[in-house]
């Protein structure tokens, strides 16, 4: 005979669910970051590995398409989302969960390894959602930055500690002289390292023939737009309005 939980005992054990009713006005941001990603990815290309570029963009794809997110933009280890309508009744505590399990498990998947990414909401207003891209933008402008002067260094040191010692604090101006001095022109590597890479649903259209006549329609496809524009700019701005006219 199945025996009935005691209702004291749940009520107890339910207020001690600390997060559980706390809920997210929407629409929302989601942001991803991978943990130890430097030491779970020593096979791959550095500083970047265009099979995992490859990954993150496939796993991100598969996750729009699941919770109906309008778009996603991806650099490194990180990945945001964004879901203009509501996701699993506004509960944080399980957006940040499901989220990050999802992805976790479909970048585990495809590399063969298990990875794990904490999550974080955020709450846009207004042009937030502009600005944050382009803060966004802006770190992987810096992290591009960051990872070359750190490979090239690593080279001619070879202790990984003294040479995050030496960069520690540097500004990316001071990246730039480094790279350069030796040879290297940030600028001309490929825009998805220095600008990240776009994922966001668009109507695409097609032709099919059909008893003779050519017939016309559209349908709803994920663009990835490897060579961004920069969000801090009018063109970045003007190509996120239209993106989000969809709403």
């Amino acid at each position: 005979m199945k025996r009935s939980k005691p209702k004291y005992l749940e009520k107890k054990w339910k207020k001690c669910e600390i997060y559980s009713g706390l809920l997210t006005p929407f629409p929302i941001l989601v942001r991803l970051d991978g943990r130890n990603f430097s030491n779970l990815l020593s096979k791959f290309e550095k500083p970047y590995d265009l099979r995992f570029a490859k990954v993150m963009v496939e796993s991100g794809k598969e996750l729009m398409r699941e919770f109906n997110a309008l778009f996603a933009f991806t650099f490194s280890d990180e990945i945001t989302f964004f879901f203009p309508t509501e996701l699993f009744g506004g509960r944080v505590e399980k957006i940040n969960s499901i989220i990050s399990s999802e992805f976790s498990s479909r970048v585990s998947l495809r590399l063969g390894m298990p990875v794990s990414f904490d999550s974080r909401i955020i709450t846009p207003s207004g042009n937030d959602v502009w600005e944050y891209l382009a803060w966004r933008q802006e770190e992987a402008w810096r992290n591009h930055l960051n990872s070359y002067a750190f490979y090239t260094l690593l080279k001619e040191i070879g202790d990984r500690r003294e040479v995050q010692k030496y960069l520690n604090g540097k500004k990316s101006d001071e990246l730039h002289d480094i790279l350069f001095q030796r040879g290297i022109n940030p600028a001309k590597n490929p825009p998805w390292q220095k600008r990240g890479i776009f994922l966001h649903w668009k109507e695409v259209e097609f032709e099919r023939e059909f008893d003779g006549r050519i017939v016309r329609f559209k349908r709803r496809r994920i663009v990835e737009n490897w060579e961004p524009p920069l969000f801090s700019t009018d063109e970045g701005r003007n190509y996120l309005v239209e993106i989000l006219s969809q709403l």
